[in-house]
This record gives structure tokens, sequence and C-alpha cells, in this order.
């Protein structure tokens, strides 16, 4: 097959080892930068955050200042160039005719290039859309989880359907999705992927394996027992609901081939060890120990999901799979959108209101627009309309709502929010919150009651090695289409 003669990759693009081998089969000559950014960016927005307020994404106005000829520098002689955050000025497409592919890893690319000059140029301008659906999904309930227990907490061990239902679905997404230390570092002004725009954070597989470096896993498809748990029914089917691979088993015969098959299987197997004979949970711990929860020490909470009004603003890829979700938990989906989609109504048994009625009508809110597309949509009004315990999560755009006025409530204990994307950083500015002065910016236990993250959503061992993937699948197909001829 032929090659690119020059690829150019202008950010930090994570390759694993299995991804490494295939780019090395499409290009003569590979150069990777881990940023095109100013060395000065994060100084300069610690010490005037205000230049980044209501920027559509905080690099650009650092992007602005690349110097052209440091991009024209790097890209010189370049067939293929691979770029996230880093603009692609005019001037570079105008002057690099034998440029004929440009790949954004990233699900965005209009904000970044001049998309009618690339296509007057001949040059072909992809980019990466869908790869984070299912996991900013789930980051979705994994935070919403992570609410239930801040707020309404039950003491252990959990007894009844729903707060056994809660210990077991928090624990795995805590063990695989890892939220709470997301949030810890993002409290703490530590914002791994602000870093890793910056090209700060490497990703050495010669030096650490993949869960060290990227230890937050989907838990789809992964394999979860419960054994001897009462009242299991319920839990397999919500574990169900995200894709888990969930199985229960009664049993009194701990030497039939069953209990070490079901032992063997499953990844993590919940129980209530006082529940098991002390000879058996020596046994247990010893071939299985790392395996083995005990419910009785999982936090829980009394707030069922089940029967709850879930309002999601946008039906795209995301929404979607969000309500098939939330139906497989019982929960009642209603929608707005810009434009009504009936065929989605009935596919998924949601309905469509208005965005009023949505925000005074949900328990639960979940923000699902595209990025840079619908700016203040949720705005200061409609979050006052939102009555009092109402759960509201951004997972999609900090843009799209007045931040400012949800905090207003968040303050007030009206509403609980899970927040993943912001106006900007994470910091007390952003959010609307007073600052003693311009250093006391980290959030730390301001509005402990709720959950702050930051880009946690598209960040798993799964989407990035499908997201990258896909980027190599829009090089191979170029070559196999001779499109470079």
């Amino acid at each position: 097959m032929k090659k690119f003669k020059k690829v150019v990759i202008l950010d930090t693009v994570i390759f694993y080892p299995e991804h490494r081998k295939l780019l090395n089969q499409l290009a003569d000559e590979i150069f990777e930068y881990p940023s095109s950014l100013p060395e000065g960016l994060e100084k300069q927005y610690n010490e005037q955050p205000e230049l980044f307020l209501n920027k559509k994404c905080y690099t650009q106005i650092a992007s602005n200042n690349v110097p052209l000829q440091l991009l024209m520098n790097r890209i010189e002689g370049a067939d293929v160039v691979v770029s996230c955050w880093t603009d692609i000025p005019d001037e570079i497409l105008r002057l690099n005719p034998q440029l004929k592919l440009i790949i954004f890893w990233t699900h965005e690319k209009e904000h970044r290039i001049n998309m009618e000059l690339a296509k007057e140029l001949g040059i072909e301008v992809n980019n990466i859309p869908d790869y984070g659906t299912d996991a900013v999904a789930e980051v979705v309930f994994a935070g919403l989880w992570q609410l239930l227990i801040k707020n309404h907490r039950s003491l252990p061990p959990p007894t009844t359907d729903v707060e056994i239902i809660n210990a077991v679905v928090n624990d795995v997404f805590t063990r695989y999705r890892k939220l709470p230390g997301n949030e810890k570092y993002t409290r703490a002004g530590k914002f791994s992927h602000h870093f890793h725009k910056l090209g700060l954070v490497s990703f050495d597989f010669e030096q650490k394996n993949l869960d060290e470096l990227i230890p937050e896993k989907m838990i789809e498809y992964k394999h979860i027992g419960l054994l001897n748990v009462p009242q299991a029914t319920e839990t397999i089917a919500a574990l169900r609901a995200f894709g888990v691979i969930a199985e229960a088993l009664k049993t009194n015969d701990s030497n039939a081939a069953t209990y070490y098959k079901f032992w063997a299987e499953n990844e993590l197997v919940y129980l209530d060890n006082k529940s098991i004979p002390d000879e058996e949970m020596e046994k247990i711990k010893t071939l299985f120990g790392k395996k083995i929860v005990d419910i009785r020490s999982l936090d829980t909470s009394s707030y069922a999901v089940k029967g709850k009004v879930l309002g999601l603003v946008g039906l795209g890829r995301i929404a979607k799979r969000v309500a098939k979700i939330a139906n497989g938990l019982g929960m009642s989906v209603q929608y707005y959108s810009r434009y009504r989609k009936e065929n989605d109504e009935k596919g998924l048994g949601i309905k469509y209101v208005g965005l009023r009625e949505l925000a005074e009508t949900s328990d639960i809110i979940s923000i699902h627009v595209p990025a840079h597309h619908a700016e203040n949509l949720f705005n200061k009004e409609l979050i006052a309309s939102m009555k009092n315990g109402t759960i509201f999560i951004n997972t999609a755009d900090g843009n799209a709502i007045d931040q400012t006025a949800l905090t207003e409530r968040m303050l007030k204990n009206e509403i609980i929010s899970y927040l993943d994307v912001y106006p900007g950083l994470p910091r007390k500015d952003i959010l609307g919150l007073p600052m003693a002065d311009k250093t006391d910016w980290k959030l730390h236990k301001e509005l402990s009651n709720n959950v702050f993250a930051y880009r946690a959503g598209w960040k798993t061992q799964e989407s990035i090695r499908v997201k990258t993937y896909k980027l190599l699948g829009e090089m191979t197909d170029f070559i196999i289409n001779r499109k470079d001829e």
C-alpha cells in the first residue's frame, strides 16, 4: 500500500503501541510535537483569566498568537497534518500546495480552520465526532450517582432494593470511571486535560503501562457478579442498563464447578461477608481477594431514580444513549431540541416538550447540545424556573448555560449539580464565586455537595483507543481512495 511522504502531528495525540505500529506503516516520515501552543499559556491564564472569558475554547486566545513561522517550519513539506487544538491559519493553507489532508483529533473543526478555503485549495479536512458517545453517556450517570451519595446518603449497610442498587452502581462507577479522583484534582486546580493540551503530560508507553497512564475505563461490557445478595434482581437490571454483563448467583455449594466459574469470569463480586462462613471467606480471599467487594462497607443512598423525570436538552448521539440507559433504569424521559424528532420519540419511548416546561418539570436535567452552537441557551430565566431539589448535569458545553445564575442556586442549596465543562477552566471566577484576590481561584471545598470534574467524559481507555483508530482509519481511507494523486 502506498504511503504518505510526511505526516506532521502538531499536538499531543495519544498513540497506544498498537496504534504506533499502524502509524509507522502509513508514512515515510512522522514528526510529532507535544504542543503548538505558547509556553506561557498557563502563566497567562493564571495572571489574566479575564482575557479568556467568552472564548469558544480557552486555548483560542493563545492559538491566535502562535508564531506563523513556527507552524510554517513544522508543516513545511507535509502532505498530512494532524491537529487537535492548534488552529491552521489561512497562510499555512495557501503556502503549502503539497498539503492534501488535515485531520483534527477531536470532535469539532470548524472554528480551527477556514473550511471554504481548504475546499477551494483541494485540501480534505476531517475530524472525529463520535468517539466518546458511550463514554460521555456513562459519565452523566457516574456524576449523578456521586450526587446521590453526597446529598441523599443512607447509613450502611444497604438493605432495601434502592440502597443496594445505589451502593453497587456507585461503587462500580467509582472503581472504573474514577470520578472522585478527577474531582479531587479539579478542586485542587490540577487540570490534567489542560496540561495535556499544553503538552505537559507524557504518554510514554515504554515507561508505563496503559492502566498507569490512563486508569479510567468504561463499565460497559465489564463482568460483575452478585453472590447470595438478597433482592439482587433490580440491581442486575440496573447494571445491565449500562451494558454491564451482570449476573447473580445463589448457592450453598461452594465446591460446585458453577461456583468457581462464577468467580473466575467476573471482575468484581459483591457479597455480604457476614453471610459467608469464616472458612469460606478465607478460601475466596486467598483465591479471588481482589475481586471481593463487601456490600456492607459501601456508601449508599435512599434516592430512587426509578420513576424520576429526566429532561434532556438536545437529542444528539450522546443524549439518545443517555435516554436508552434511563429507560432501562425505569426513568421517564422528556427532551427539548430545536427540531422535533418524532421517529426517535417512538424508538426511545420519550416525549418532546418546550424548554421552559422541561426546566420546570424535570427532576434531573442533562445538557447535550453541540459545543459552540448554543451559547446561553439555558439562561438565567430557565435556571430560575427549575424546582428546588433539581439535579443539574452538564457534560456538553459550559457556554450553553448561565453559569453564574446556576451557581447562585447551588449556593442556596436549591440545586445540586455535576459539571464536567465550564465557560473556561473550573475556577472560582469562572463559576461566579467570590475570590479574596486573583490567587484565590481554586475551588477546594466550595460547594462540597456538588461534583466538579473536568473533561472526565471522553477520557477512558476505550474511547481513546477508538478515537485514534478512527484517526488512522481516515488516513488509510485517503490512501486507499488514492486522493493524494
